[in-house]
């Protein structure tokens, strides 16, 4: 009956042991369940506290208490880590952290970061498919150092938690990029986030790539008359008809009659590709036009008026050439709609066909560009 009594005292101790062995999340303070689904505005309170984790029977190697926020698709977004490396930082680490001692994930010098910050990883979230719930995963982990800067496998020292984050909304999905908001109930696309240069630096502009059943390449972008005064739909459809021009013309026109090219620094380049040596516009060209120079390009444009959106529309057909000693050949075609912002006057908006797209048809392409700008609500 004694032996039987420490028997089961020594597997009550062991269940107890094993039953209070956990990773705990705290939002707000307050402890979550694994699955909990947290707000973004929530999620930056995050702390994480551990208690009872396994014990590696030797101790030569790491541990990492790490926070990762990932897609849908698994793919890392960015991570926030706490790492103890050698024999007795780990053993201190594991034996020594109190229970009730939490670290706040987010707070700057808390714990280490890698990859893109929260800011980040929650603005170009919006409009991809894979990023309309994130889930943060926090685990705790050790690995055995095997050889010079070599780890073996990583053995989970608690049970992971997982937490889910939702972002966007298709029928109200809010591009904060744009400063709009679209239904993309309609839009099978990503919206892929991209920009022109260096975060903060003057002059970067930000839009979105996106593409179709064919694999054409698009893009939205807004430009910023904060960045460039003056800039209205007039001006910037105005700037990128003499850029295509100048660039068609192939060095042959570097001034324009009624428009100084340098007016403006817009990075065509980086929006649609107008600027490649082996893509033009050959009716923009000034060998085939030699009234480019001196004429109101302009009255190029259709005026638009689509889902109340006033602005311009160009369309045409491509040229390519492999290389400058070559002769060009026809091949794509192109289409730009360039239009006043909806609500916000300080922007206005590029959607733009890639001058890469090897396109057979203009109409094909200015149907998904037209399916982008009545989504746009108002």
């Amino acid at each position: 009956m004694k032996h039987l009594r420490f028997a089961l005292m020594g597997a009550f101790a062991l269940l107890t042991s094993t039953v209070h062995a956990q990773l705990t999340a705290f939002i707000n303070g307050k402890p979550v369940k694994s699955g909990a689904t947290v707000s973004q505005k929530d999620l930056t309170s995050l702390e994480v506290s551990f208690k009872n984790p396994k014990i590696p029977s030797f101790i030569y190697g790491r541990t990492v208490l790490v926070v990762d926020i990932l897609t849908a698709k698994n793919e890392e977004e960015g991570y926030w880590y706490l790492r103890k490396d050698g024999t007795a930082a780990v053993e201190d680490f594991l034996k020594s952290t109190p229970a009730s001692k939490k670290f706040k994930v987010f707070e700057k010098g808390a714990m280490e970061m890698g990859g893109n910050n929260l800011d980040w990883i929650f603005g170009a979230a919006p409009g991809r498919e894979a990023s309309k719930v994130l889930q943060v995963k926090i685990s705790f982990n050790y690995r055995e150092k095997t050889g010079y800067e070599e780890y073996g496998q990583s053995i989970a020292l608690l049970d992971p938690i997982v937490l889910n984050v939702p972002v966007w909304e298709a029928k109200n999905l809010y591009l904060p990029f744009l400063d709009l908001k679209v239904d993309k109930t309609n839009i099978a696309s990503d919206f892929n986030l991209q920009q022109s240069g260096r975060l903060g630096a003057t002059g970067t502009i930000f839009g979105y790539e996106l593409g179709d059943k064919n694999n054409y390449r698009y893009t939205v972008y807004a430009v910023s008359s904060d960045d460039f005064p003056g800039m209205n739909a007039e001006e910037l459809a105005n700037d990128f008809i003499h850029a295509a021009a100048g660039n068609a013309s192939q060095g042959w026109v570097t001034k324009f009659a009624n428009y100084d090219i340098e007016k403006y620094t817009i990075n065509w380049d980086h929006i649609n590709g107008l600027l490649s040596d082996r893509r033009r516009i050959p009716s923009l060209s000034w060998k085939n036009n030699r009234e480019i120079k001196k004429m109101d390009l302009m009255t190029l444009y259709q005026p638009v008026n689509m889902n109340g959106i006033k602005g311009y529309t160009f369309s045409a057909d491509e040229e390519f050439r492999v290389s400058k000693t070559d002769k060009w050949e026809p091949k794509g075609k192109f289409v730009v709609y360039i239009l006043a912002h909806p609500t916000n006057p300080k922007l206005t908006l590029v959607a733009s066909t890639s001058v890469h797209n090897d396109a057979k048809s203009v109409e094909e392409m200015d149907a998904f560009l037209k399916s982008i700008v009545n989504a746009i609500k108002k």
